[in-house]
C-alpha cells in the first residue's frame, strides 16, 4: 500500500502523461522511489523496461519487485540468454550492446537514478523507441556543469521537501557535527586547486592532500566521541583512503570492512548481510553507497570526502535518513565541510531551475555560510575536536548562540546579533563570562576580548596567553607587561587587586586609597578609608553618597544633620532646594535651605553608620 505521498506522486504522474511523453519525479533519498515504481509497474497494462546503471540498484529494484509478486526478467552482463517478458530490469550498459538485437517494444521506459540520464547510452533509448513513455526517478535532477534534462524529460514533478518529510516522521531527524571554519581539515579542503573532467574535485589531489595520519586520526576521534557503538558508513576518496581509514578503525577495536567497486559481487552482498546483522559496525565505502543502499539502521554518517557535488552530497548523508525504530536520529559528521558548501540537507533547493538547465547543482567552496552553533556544556570540547555542533534550523533561537559567518565568529542573543562575526574564534569561559573572543592577526599578537552572558563585548584588550581567575584576566598589553583586566570593573591593573566587600559595594584596593569597581560607577576615582562609611541602605565616598546601590547616580553631600544628610540632587549641580536623606534611605523633599559648613567632619555615629574596617 503505497503512503500518502507516494499515492499523491503517482496521481501526479498519471495526469502529468495525459499531455507530456517523458517525465521526471524528484523525490528525496529515503521516501520509497522504488517502491513507487513497483505500484506503476504492477498497474501497467503493456511491457515495461526499468534501466539503471550499477548491478546493486538492479538487485534492489528486483528485491521490490519480488515483494510485490511481480514476475520480471534481467539484462545484465554474463548472461548467455536473455528471455524477454513483460517486465525487464536492465543494466545500462548492458542494454545498449544487446539493444539491437532484441525484439523488444516497451510501452513504458523507467530510469532509475535519472540525473545520469544524460550520458550518450541512455540517450540511445529515446531514438531506438520513440513511441514509449518514460520515467526518470531521482533525488536529486541536478548537474555539475548546469546541463539541463529538458532534451529528455518534459517536465519535473518535484515531492514534498526533505524539512517536510522529517515533520511528518517519513525521514528521520539529524544532528550535524561540522568540522570548524578555520580547522586544519577545511584549510586541506581549501587547498584543494584542481578539477577533474566533471567538474568536481580531482580524486588524486584530494588523496594526496588528505589521505594522511593526521587527518585520519581526526576522523577516528571524532567517531569515538560522537558515535561509538553505533552503525555507520564512512565516504572515502578512494579505495587507498578506505582502506587506511578501515585499518585505523580496526587498530582501534572497531569491527570496520571496505567496499568499493572492485569488490566482488559475492564478498559485497556478504559484507551488506553482515553489516545488516551488526556484525560490522563501521563501512568505509567509495561512492558504492551514495545510491542504491537501503539500510535503515544506519545510525551516523561520516563524510570524508570532499565534493562540488550538490548530488554528491545529498545522496550520501540521504543514506542515513531512512527510519527505524532503533534510531532517534541519525548522526552526520561532516569532517570535510560540505555544510559550508552545500548547507543542510534540510535547505530548500531549487529543483525546477537545474531541471532546466538554468542553474548547476554545485557548491560553493568556502567559509561564506553563516553557522549557528548549538549552545550547551559541550561546545568547548567540540571546539578543541575542531568541531561544531550546528544548530537546526528549526530551533528556537534564545540565549546567547555562537554564529560563523565568512570564516569569522560572531555573537547573537535571541536571534540578534550582539557582536558582529569577527573573531578568528571563540573560546568558552567559565562562571560569570561566557566567550572570549580572539581577533584575527593584529599588530603583533592576536587581540582578545570578553563577552558576557547578554552577549555584550566587553572590550577588554589582552594579548598572548590569558588566563582566568574569577572576574579577573590576566595577559598582556601591547608592550609586552603583565595586566590583570577586571572584567566586572572595565580597567586593568598590574597586579591582581584586593577586592574589599562595603556592605553590596564592591572597592578595588590600591595601596592605601579605595576605588569603587563597578564599571558604571559615577562615584569618585578614589578615596581614602577615613572618607568612607557603610550603613544598610546609604554608603558614602568622601562627598558622594549612594542610596541603595543606585551607582549611577549619587548624590553630592552639603551638611549633616542628626535625623540625615543633606544633599543637593544626583547630578551634583547647586540648586535652591537640599533633600533630606535618611539612613534607611527615606527622602524628605523640599528641605529648607540653610548655611552647612560641608568642611565639618560628620559625626555619623548618630545616623547608624560605620566606618569601612
Amino acid at each position: 500500500m503505497l503512503r500518502d505521498y507516494q499515492q499523491e506522486m503517482k496521481n501526479r504522474m498519471a495526469e502529468a502523461w495525459e499531455s507530456h511523453r517523458s517525465v521526471m519525479v524528484q523525490m528525496p533519498t529515503g521516501t520509497g522511489k522504488t517502491h513507487l515504481l513497483a505500484e506503476i509497474v504492477r498497474q501497467e497494462k503493456g511491457m515495461v523496461l526499468i534501466v539503471a546503471h550499477r548491478m546493486e540498484l538492479i538487485a534492489q529494484i528486483s528485491e521490490t519487485l519480488k515483494r510485490y509478486g511481480i514476475g520480471h526478467g534481467t539484462i545484465v552482463g554474463g548472461q548467455k540468454k536473455v528471455e524477454l517478458q513483460r517486465v525487464m530490469v536492465a543494466s545500462i550498459q548492458t542494454l545498449t550492446k544487446r539493444m539491437e538485437e532484441m525484439e523488444m517494444k516497451p510501452d513504458l521506459i523507467v530510469v532509475d537514478e535519472a540525473h545520469h540520464a544524460l550520458a550518450k547510452t541512455y540517450r540511445m533509448m529515446w531514438t531506438q523507441w520513440r513511441d514509449a513513455r518514460f520515467l526518470g526517478l531521482t533525488a536529486t535532477p541536478c548537474r555539475l556543469n548546469m546541463q539541463g534534462f529538458t532534451d529528455l524529460f518534459d517536465c519535473l514533478l518535484e515531492a514534498w521537501s526533505i524539512r517536510e518529510f522529517i515533520r511528518k516522521g517519513w525521514l528521520s531527524d539529524f544532528e550535524y557535527i561540522s568540522v570548524c571554519p578555520e580547522s586544519e581539515a577545511m584549510k586541506r579542503v581549501g587547498s584543494l586547486t584542481k578539477r577533474g573532467a566533471d567538474g568536481d574535485y580531482q580524486t588524486t589531489e584530494m588523496a594526496t592532500v588528505m589521505d594522511c595520519e593526521e587527518s585520519i586520526g581526526h576522523l577516528y576521534e571524532s567517531y569515538r566521541h560522537f558515535a561509538q557503538g553505533k552503525r555507520g558508513i564512512v565516504y572515502a576518496i578512494n579505495r587507498e583512503h578506505a582502506a587506511h581509514i578501515a585499518e585505523r578503525y580496526t587498530l582501534e577495536g572497531v569491527r570496520a570492512a571496505v567496499i568499493d567497486s572492485k569488490t566482488p559481487t559475492a564478498q559485497r552482498t556478504k559484507l551488506v548481510e553482515e553489516y545488516r546483522q551488526g556484525g560490522i559496525e563501521v563501512m568505509v565505502n567509495v561512492d558504492i553507497f551514495s545510491e542504491g543502499f537501503d539500510c535503515p539502521e544506519v545510525e551516523f554518517i561520516q563524510l570524508a570526502r570532499p565534493t562540488l557535488s550538490l548530488s554528491k552530497y545529498l545522496q550520501q548523508v540521504g543514506r542515513g535518513m531512512r527510519t527505524s525504530p532503533e534510531k532517534s536520529h541519525v548522526m552526520i559528521l561532516d569532517q570535510v565541510g560540505l555544510y559550508q558548501t552545500f548547507g543542510l540537507p534540510t535547505d530548500e533547493r531549487p529543483w525546477t531551475k537545474m531541471f532546466m538547465g538554468e542553474l548547476a547543482g554545485k557548491g560553493t567552496a568556502g567559509n561564506e555560510r553563516e553557522i549557528v552553533l548549538r549552545n550547551d556544556p559541550d561546545d568547548k570540547m567540540l571546539m578543541n575536536l575542531q568541531m561544531v555542533r550546528i544548530k537546526g534550523l528549526d530551533c528556537k533561537q534564545e540565549g546567547v548562540e555562537i554564529f560563523v559567518k565568512n570564516g569569522k565568529y560572531g555573537v547573537m542573543k535571541d536571534g540578534r546579533i550582539t557582536c558582529q562575526a569577527c573573531f578568528e574564534r571563540m573560546e568558552r569561559l567559565q562562571g560569570n563570562y561566557l566567550l572570549m573572543g580572539i581577533y584575527p592577526y593584529q599588530v603583533f599578537r592576536n587581540k582578545r576580548t570578553v563577552i558576557d552572558h547578554e552577549g555584550k563585548d566587553l572590550k577588554a584588550t589582552l594579548y598572548g596567553q590569558v588566563e582566568q581567575y574569577g572576574d579577573f584576566f590576566k595577559g598582556k598589553d601591547l608592550d609586552g607587561r603583565t595586566i590583570y583586566w577586571d572584567a566586572k570593573g572595565g580597567r586593568s591593573y598590574p597586579t591582581l587587586p584586593q577586592i574589599i566587600r562595603a556592605g553590596r559595594l564592591e572597592l578595588i584596593k590600591l595601596g592605601e586609597r579605595y576605588r569603587p569597581r563597578q564599571q558604571e560607577c559615577m562615584l569618585p576615582t578614589d578615596c581614602s578609608k577615613e572618607e568612607i562609611y557603610i550603613g544598610d541602605q546609604v554608603t558614602i565616598m568622601g562627598d558622594q553618597l549612594i542610596v541603595r546601590m543606585d551607582l549611577k547616580k549619587p548624590y553630592k553631600i552639603y551638611g549633616y544633620l542628626n535625623n540625615g544628610i543633606l544633599v543637593g540632587n544626583s547630578t551634583g549641580t547647586f540648586k535652591s532646594d537640599y533633600y533630606l536623606i535618611a539612613p534607611d534611605g527615606h527622602r524628605v523633599i523640599d528641605y529648607q535651605r540653610l548655611p552647612w559648613n560641608t568642611s565639618k567632619q560628620p559625626d555619623l555615629r548618630r545616623l547608624k553608620l560605620k566606618r569601612l574596617e
